[in-house]
């Protein structure tokens, strides 16, 4: 046995860039390092962490691959322990679309360094016979071990053993369906080098400088409003029909041709183009990006839509990034055209002149959203798809489909942002820098334009993440939904994946109709217009102070009216009342009067979160010695504390500037304060004021 382990050949193993998991070369002979077992060992380091269900089901439908190993302390299938394992890995809701066909429940072990397998027990409780296949290998190459089908008898449930003689880093194991119930998995082996401690519970590297107020903000819209309603907004999020840019129905991949003037139009007059970016970049000194949605024209004239896979050409393999050469071409003239590099026009393949390219409007591109939405059934987007089209967006999967595919290859100052996920699907991300680690040679996480996320404050309970939203009846106010907490435990999350990246919460909002599932708490003595501007407040502030680096409200308008019953139609700060009218409502004055008051600000301090005011405190991002006060009552129903004395030191000066919200106003009603003794003596509302200070 000594002479095989020091002379094994083992596969390419692909590892960690640096977020704690090991780098090892294995390719060529291997020499044990100590300590190296004589005979196999349980293999007990195994973690959570380092446990992928390559569908994604985790955050949105429930239960844990780990369920596979949770109970391994308790069991010994070797001995005569009678404990039987209960838990299984199988997500709870049982959908077919999790265990898509010929592929199955596929679980990824990481064991973090290679072992000499020598067994694999498996616990079959299952009710039904179904397919159970055992891999070793990577992900670039599974190689099967074993396979074998399920009793389906319960009076031969019990453990499973299969001989596993092989060197391997990666274990998989796959289940046909939610029939195949196996509830535990245990591994016999040997390390080939020192057994990595278990993974830190929470993030302790560098954190990414606080955001002021007005990088933080954003606003999600489509192209027709107008500028002036836009100017609370420094981050525009502009959803982008992938249909709109890529029209052609003729010419097939590689030779189709693009629409350079998607989102805009040409001015003859100027002899150039105009975009609403332009407006948004050059006039509003902000910051845009798209959201690309859907598919391309030619596929939706063929019966698909946008919740299919844009592959060059149906029937292609979705979990293969070179299936999606066209969309990666897409992202090239993205990059090329709108971002800062200019290239040769004549490479371009589109069809409108005249032609231009590096026009400097952005450089972050999002390549989808709510990809992982799991109501629309059998077309649901797994985490390897998702990785399969972001890679090729990216940079032509390293160049394999060509140098004019994916945005990097058009300008490198160009980054791709995570499609929005429909929820805090932390365990998404988890799976989707596991699959950049081990499916590119260079391990880059893709998406360092920002990972993000949505999220509404709602009253809905479920068994998991999924269900709560479905399961909800109306809006609750940011304090009921801990709001800043559940932000700052995804945002320390998201950083332990994707250190160095921009978490962003790129929806939140609240309906002004009361039938909604997220309708706006009803603030005592203010209607529901008022409500809703002043929930939006709460939740800025929320948000801001948990660590999240920027946030993007849903919407910018109401095309059907405040009375709309269909949810999120009535989530607008401002009406289209007709085609050139539009009509602000009390939120878009309210978020005015925060920005206008305290844009340049950063936050700085939780003063108070208890009791009946809550408190924080911000400073001027240049100007150290400005600061300012949050300030309210967490509740909806009327409570209100006179006089209450806000501690703010040394002052410059006997006053201080007091502001309120005010209808119809942008800056708010201002009032001066006297300072006595460090202390200045406000009437607190539910209704936020702001109360700037210069500090001596």
């Amino acid at each position: 046995m000594k002479n095989t382990v020091y002379y094994l050949t083992l596969f390419i193993l692909f590892f960690s860039c640096g977020n704690g998991v090991n780098k090892t070369s294995a390719i060529g002979p291997v020499k044990p390092s100590p300590p190296f077992c004589s005979s196999p060992q349980k293999i007990t380091a195994i973690y959570k962490d380092f446990v992928y269900d390559l569908n994604g089901y985790e955050g949105v439908a429930g239960n844990s691959a780990f369920h596979l190993f949770d109970e391994n302390a308790f069991v010994d299938p070797k001995g005569k322990n009678e404990y039987r394992p209960a838990t299984n890995p199988n997500p709870i809701l049982a959908n077919a679309f999790y265990w898509p066909k010929n592929r199955g429940n596929r679980i990824v072990v990481d064991l973090q360094v290679p072992y000499k397998l020598s067994e694999v027990y498996l616990y079959d409780m299952a009710r039904q016979s179904d397919s159970v296949w055992i891999y070793t290998g990577n992900m670039q190459k599974w190689k099967l071990k074993a396979s074998f089908a399920t009793k389906g008898d319960v009076t031969q449930w019990g453990w499973r053993r299969f001989s596993i003689d092989d060197s391997s880093r990666y274990i998989m194991i796959r289940l046909n369906s939610w029939e195949a119930n196996i509830t535990e998995a245990v591994f016999y082996g040997c390390a080939y080098g020192k057994i990595p401690a278990p993974p830190s519970k929470e993030y302790t590297g560098p954190r990414l400088p606080a955001k002021s107020l007005r990088e933080f903000l954003g606003i999600n819209t489509y192209q027709t409003v107008p500028l002036k309603w836009m100017k609370p907004f420094y981050n525009t999020r502009m959803y982008t029909p992938a249909d709109f840019i890529d029209r052609d129905t003729i010419n097939e991949y590689p030779k189709q041709q693009f629409n350079l003037a998607a989102q805009g139009w040409f001015n003859g007059a100027e002899r150039d183009y105009t975009f609403f970016a332009d407006s948004i970049v050059r006039y509003a000194n902000a910051r845009i990006w798209y959201s690309l949605k859907g598919v391309p024209y030619w596929m939706k004239k063929k019966g698909l839509d946008d919740w299919d896979r844009p592959v060059s050409k149906i029937g292609m393999n979705t979990e293969d990034p070179l299936s999606y050469g066209r969309h990666a071409s897409m992202l090239w003239h993205l990059a090329a055209l709108y971002g800062n590099v200019k290239v040769d026009t004549n490479l371009l393949q589109v069809y409108n002149s005249p032609r231009f390219s590096g026009r400097g409007l952005m450089n972050v591109f999002e390549n989808g959203n709510e990809v992982d939405a799991n109501w629309v059934g059998n077309k649901y987007c797994n985490p390897v798809e998702y990785f399969a089209v972001s890679s090729a967006d990216y940079d032509g999967h390293e160049g394999r489909l060509g140098k004019y595919h994916g945005l990097k290859n058009a300008d490198p100052s160009a980054e791709l942002m995570m499609a929005g996920l429909c929820g805090l699907d932390t365990n998404r991300v988890r799976i989707l820098n596991f699959l950049c680690k081990t499916l590119r040679s260079d391990q880059q996480f893709l998406w360092k334009g920002g990972v993000q996320y949505h999220s509404y404050s709602v009253d809905g309970k479920g068994r998991f993440p999924g269900e709560a939203f479905a399961y909800s009846t109306r809006g609750t106010s940011p304090e009921e939904d801990s709001l800043r907490i559940r932000m700052k435990k995804v945002r320390d999350y998201t950083y332990k994946f994707a250190p160095g990246v921009e978490c962003i919460l790129g929806e939140y909002g609240y309906d002004k109709n009361q039938q909604s599932k997220m309708s706006t708490p009803i603030v005592k003595g203010y209607n529901r217009l008022q409500s809703q501007g002043i929930m939006l407040l709460r939740g800025i502030n929320a948000i801001s102070f948990s660590g999240i680096d920027r946030l993007i409200i849903y919407w910018i308008k109401d095309d059907y009216g405040d009375d709309e019953k269909t949810y999120f139609l009535t989530c607008g700060v401002i009406r289209h009342v007709a085609q050139d009218r539009y009509e602000p409502y009390p939120a878009w004055y309210y978020i005015s009067t925060l920005i206008n008051a305290m844009g340049d600000y950063v936050p700085e301090k939780i003063i108070s979160e208890k009791g009946n005011v809550w408190v924080y405190k911000y400073r001027h991002k240049t100007q150290r010695d400005s600061t300012a006060y949050f300030v309210y009552c967490p509740t909806y129903n009327g409570t209100k504390v006179d006089n209450y004395n806000l501690i703010v030191g040394n002052t410059v000066g006997a006053t201080t500037t007091e502001i309120s919200l005010k209808d119809n106003s942008e800056t708010g009603d201002l009032k001066s304060l006297p300072v006595n003794g460090g202390t200045v003596r406000i009437n607190v509302t539910e209704s936020p004021k702001f109360v700037l200070v210069k500090e001596r």
